[in-house]
């Protein structure tokens, strides 16, 4: 799927992790990529298909393959295999739907797979579990603004009967923001809060460009303004000064 210019390339978002876990980020996009035809139905897929992939996440796998890669680093870090399983679970309950829905109200169905993101992003930077959920917010804004700069990705929710109303997208997602602003007292350590304060900053910025209209490539200034305004939020917590210890 081609994404727009108006869109951050997907690897601006390396910068979540360290640099030696970047090849463990990539794979888990390209797990995410493999489930994505699945769970739209753009694939005449059985259950029993869904049950073999099942299988698989516990089947040991050479490392020339995405599974055996994941597998190899899940164990090296102690992660749990359900980060890679439940993704699994909702793409699976989206290829089921046999009901119309409106992308705002179908929630459940994007949680179940951007919350094992989330967690597997808190686990590779020490994160402690209330980080969760504002970073699910965080993500399912960015996972809607993508959908709607995606010219395709209206018909392609169409096949698992699901509708993207853009007024009610737009008017849902500042509620959304709000949310995730909640994740910067909750992020430890300086250096990761500077990150997610960045990406905080850009999904404002991005937000309010496509409230605007503006369609245009996004260019060096977009990035600038975002820092900038992460950093002031680090500093004033809501507008409330803080000293550098509370940070």
């Amino acid at each position: 799927m081609k994404f727009p210019e108006s869109m951050p390339p997907l690897t601006i978002y390396k910068r979540l992790v360290q640099k030696k876990y970047n090849d463990l980020l990539i794979d888990y996009f390209q797990w995410l990529q493999l489930l994505f035809p699945r769970g739209v139905n753009k694939k005449h897929i059985s259950e029993q298909s869904f049950n073999l992939l099942y299988k698989a996440v516990s089947k040991n796998w050479s490392t020339t393959r995405i599974l055996g890669r994941l597998q190899e680093i899940f164990i090296k870090e102690n992660l749990s295999l359900s980060l890679l399983l439940e993704p699994l679970n909702g793409f699976e309950w989206l290829s089921k739907n046999r009901y119309p829905l409106e992308f705002t109200g179908s929630s459940p169905i994007l949680l179940q797979i951007v919350a094992p993101f989330a967690r597997l992003i808190a686990a590779l930077n020490n994160q402690h579990p209330p980080f969760y959920q504002p970073f699910s917010n965080l993500i399912c804004i960015y996972v809607s603004l993508y959908l709607l700069n995606i010219p395709k990705a209206e018909k392609i929710l169409a096949e698992s009967r699901i509708t993207l109303d853009r007024d009610n997208l737009l008017t849902s997602l500042p509620l959304l923001q709000q949310e995730a602003q909640q994740i910067i007292p909750l992020t430890y350590g300086i250096r990761f809060k500077l990150i997610v304060a960045f990406y905080l900053g850009l999904s404002r910025v991005l937000l309010n460009r496509q409230q605007k209209n503006i369609t245009e490539k996004i260019n060096f200034l977009v990035y600038v303004n975002a820092f900038l305004y992460g950093l002031w939020y680090i500093l004033t917590v809501k507008g409330k000064p803080v000293k550098i210890n509370q940070i």
